[in-house]
């Protein structure tokens, strides 16, 4: 088994100690990220800005990594406030209107998240063989 890891690359944020992605055996997985700019900032703004940047993000890592969106097949969002839950559901529905081709996805509150952030998204793409 053979392990690649992704530590960056054009419009991927960066600075961190960290790999952004590791993959092996077909399987990609991909590092929790806020709503970060490129230069690994925290970009602030409203919990719908925030949750499009961090899965830009997430689709973002997953290509440099060699997988596409509709490769990813698990999704943790972990929220600052629990009430941003509904918002957070609206947002996915507009993302993959089809479920049946939305991953599956685990959510929860955490006491606090990096840089004050109101959501951070990790990921999980397979390649089907």
């Amino acid at each position: 088994m053979s392990i690649t890891r992704t530590q960056g690359g054009p419009g991927l944020p960066s600075g961190f100690p960290f790999s952004l992605a590791a993959s092996a055996n077909d399987t990609c997985f991909i590092s929790g990220m806020p709503a970060l700019g490129e230069d690994g900032r925290y970009q602030p703004g409203t919990f719908e800005d925030e949750v499009a940047l961090a899965w830009r993000n997430i689709v973002r890592i997953a290509d440099a990594a060699g997988y596409t969106q509709e490769e990813v097949v698990y999704v943790q969002c972990v929220l600052a406030d629990i009430d941003d839950y509904a918002a957070l559901n609206e947002w996915w529905r507009r993302q993959f209107p089809d479920v049946g081709t939305a991953p599956a996805r685990f959510t929860f509150q955490a006491g606090a998240l990096p840089f004050g952030c109101k959501i951070e998204v990790q990921a999980v793409a397979a390649h089907a063989r």
